[in-house]
């Protein structure tokens, strides 16, 4: 078995565990967008239902779903926009698009979805994208990053830290850089950050070894983690899931789309 059918039948299996039985709402999909991904989650042992574009994100009728699938591209200008309107249903909506649609949505006015994933994509982002929205949070929901929340960022581009680095401060955060997993650990340790995000391939201690000592030690346990791995690494997803992981992006990546999952993940703390 190649390591990408490993990866999808780990996936399967993940998704199985947190998805079976649950229903999901489609929202704005075409007929054969919608039919495409219920097959997705029927093989999660999923339910889905398709409904009307006309639905209220604030309506009774989506009270019976645990997750809520919604076609940003179609809903634009909807009430799938207002941040208000969405407050009903922002622990368990996902977002999907395509990049300039998520962009957009997410340059906006602050919005809130639980996830965000980029439409068509594989059956396995589709689904590790729903386990992660049915994760349940720290405080019961979400909130507002803070001004000047601490990230500790490891990685051994330093092209990469440099881009990563000034997208963070941009966005009010304040951003720390190692080289090395021993370097990251060292700060992470010292600065005991609101969120590391963490290559997995870091010369010396990588960066599963280092979520593992965060995990295992009481004071940084609660520490977010996200962690960037190569397009062809797909079982470190699972991997860094079963470590304690909050979340992951795949190189090459858009900074923007890793500032906003690390805006994500700090805003469950």
């Amino acid at each position: 078995m190649t390591s990408s059918e490993t990866f999808a039948a780990d996936t399967l299996r993940l998704a199985r565990e947190a998805l079976s039985g649950k229903r999901a709402a489609l929202v704005g999909f075409s007929e054969s967008a919608a039919s495409e991904l219920a097959e997705i989650v029927h093989e999660a042992d999923g339910f889905t239902r398709t409904l009307s574009k006309r639905v209220s994100p604030s309506g009774d009728s989506l009270k019976p779903f645990e997750l809520i699938l919604v076609n940003v591209e179609e809903m634009a200008d909807s009430h799938w926009t207002d941040a208000d309107e969405l407050a009903a249903v922002t622990d368990r909506a996902i977002a999907l698009g395509s990049a300039p649609a998520l962009l957009k949505l997410l340059s906006g006015p602050r919005v809130e979805y639980r996830e965000f994933c980029a439409w068509p994509t594989a059956a396995e982002e589709v689904l590790l994208r729903c386990v992660l929205a049915l994760r349940p949070t720290a405080g019961g929901g979400t909130r507002g990053v803070p001004v000047g929340s601490s990230i500790v960022l490891a990685d051994d581009d330093p092209s990469i830290t440099a881009l990563v680095r000034l997208t963070l401060q941009r966005n009010g955060m304040t951003c720390e850089v190692a080289s090395n997993g021993a370097d990251a650990l060292e700060l992470i340790q010292r600065l005991k950050p609101c969120a590391a995000v963490l290559d997995v391939t870091m010369p010396g201690i990588d960066g599963f070894e280092v979520l593992s000592r965060m995990k295992s030690a009481p004071e940084l346990a609660q520490t977010r983690v996200v962690l960037l791995t190569g397009c062809e690494q797909e079982t470190d997803i699972l991997r860094g899931f079963r470590l304690g992981a909050d979340d992951y992006v795949i190189k090459p990546f858009n900074p923007m789309e890793l500032m906003m999952r690390v805006k994500r993940v700090i805003g469950r703390i």
